[in-house]
């Protein structure tokens, strides 16, 4: 579970992220960009020093008193394994400490879950093995969509993926000899903003992130907290019913929020016009270009599913109200087309300032990939465990 108990360990985080981006930089602009008070910043950072994540260097220019000490981020301190497990193509990456990606590679998300996961791992072990022989890996981090069992690391359903019951963490630790930390990919998405989004928004408190994909979800941070629920954690507002007389959904409901504005329901929906006309197949990406260069079809296919999409974005605004809401996924190439509509959606006499609330696109492409990257540090800090060579487990 990702810091629900232990705000200091989101501050971690955040301050890794601000070091990283900033460095050098001292205790006391941290504090003055994050708005926390000066000892709860030193009891983090040294916390940090500690642990060998981060080191004091050089003095900083006096303002009258003592000098301050730059800090700066050990970025050789370990490597991190993050992998995104998607419907049609799952990615993995090998990051450093500073969250830079130095190694990435994806291939085909099919057959039974448990021969993927090895065929996966053998592929792990090679870019390791021939790029990274020694190299101190720390944790791995991984996202998929649907319901997690935190405690097994296994995946209880997703009908998107078609698993059910899959024991994730235990394959993948089985082969790789680290420990690895399973998440739903819209609360990694979430998570990626405390590490690699804007810093001019490092004060934010609440954040909303609506990942849209195949299916449809939500993560949410509260407090600068990711809140992932108990043990099977929060399924997401993906699943919400829109209509409940709409088209059947994975998940068994009629009128998910997912049938109306996901990637598929977004395909889909110009398909059943241009199948008609005998016109080829196009996937997301080709069919939010044709709306860029103007056919009218395929505009009017992403106009509708921006529609969906604010107005299930409009639901929960009124319900949590957040400082922030930031959408991923392929639809953001279309950005200029949705997001009036997305804004003049959410307006009403009860969000009495909608202005204020930020409606922006991911800092990242395939945020859950990035998500998984301080999910495995995150969760590291908290274990303790000592980084070590990734061992070749071959069967």
């Amino acid at each position: 579970m990702v810091g629900v108990n232990d705000i200091r360990d989101i501050n971690q985080t955040v301050f890794l992220h601000l070091i990283r981006e900033k460095q050098p930089i001292s205790r006391a602009d941290i504090a003055k960009i994050t708005g926390l008070r000066a000892g709860t910043v030193s009891t983090i950072v040294n916390r940090l020093i500690k642990n060998g994540f981060v080191y004091e260097g050089t003095e900083g220019p006096s303002s009258g008193g003592r000098p301050p000490k730059n800090l700066y981020i050990n970025s050789e301190t370990f490597y991190v394994l993050a992998i995104d497990i998607g419907v049609t193509d799952s990615v993995y990456a090998v990051s450093d400490f500073n969250g830079r990606i130095l190694q990435q590679r994806s291939l085909l998300t099919e057959g039974e879950p448990t021969k993927f996961l090895n065929s996966l791992a053998d592929s792990i072990e090679d870019l390791v093995s021939k790029q990274f022989p020694r190299a101190r890996f720390a944790a791995v981090g991984v996202s998929l969509p649907g319901l997690i069992d935190r405690e097994t690391g296994s995946i209880v359903s997703s009908p998107n993926l078609e698993w059910n019951g899959v024991a994730v963490r235990e394959i993948l630790q089985g082969r790789l000899n680290l420990p690895v930390f399973v998440e739903n990919d819209a609360n990694a998405a979430a998570f990626s903003e405390l590490w690699y989004g804007p810093l001019d928004e490092a004060s934010i408190q609440t954040l909303l992130f609506v990942l849209v994909v195949e299916g449809l979800g939500t993560g949410l941070i509260i407090n600068r907290e990711l809140r992932v629920g108990p043990r099977f954690g929060l399924g997401g507002f993906g699943h919400m019913s829109i209509d409940p007389n709409g088209e059947l959904c994975s998940c068994g409901r009629r009128g998910c929020w997912e049938t109306f504005a996901s990637e598929r329901a977004t395909v889909e929906r110009f398909h059943r016009v241009t199948a008609k006309q005998g016109l080829p197949f196009v996937g997301i990406q080709e069919l939010i270009a044709r709306a860029k260069n103007g056919d009218p079809m395929a505009l009017e296919s992403i106009k509708i599913t921006a529609e969906y999409l604010g107005e299930g974005i409009s639901n929960l605004v009124h319900g949590l109200y957040p400082e922030a809401v930031v959408i991923g996924g392929n639809i953001t190439a279309a950005w200029s087309i949705i997001e009036p509509i997305l804004h003049s959606r959410i307006r009403s006499k009860y969000v009495v300032a909608p202005e204020q609330i930020l409606i922006r696109p991911a800092s990242v492409q395939r945020p859950s990939l990035f998500g998984a990257i301080p999910i495995a540090l995150q969760n590291y800090f908290k274990s303790a465990t000592s980084p070590h060579t990734l061992a070749a487990t071959k069967r």
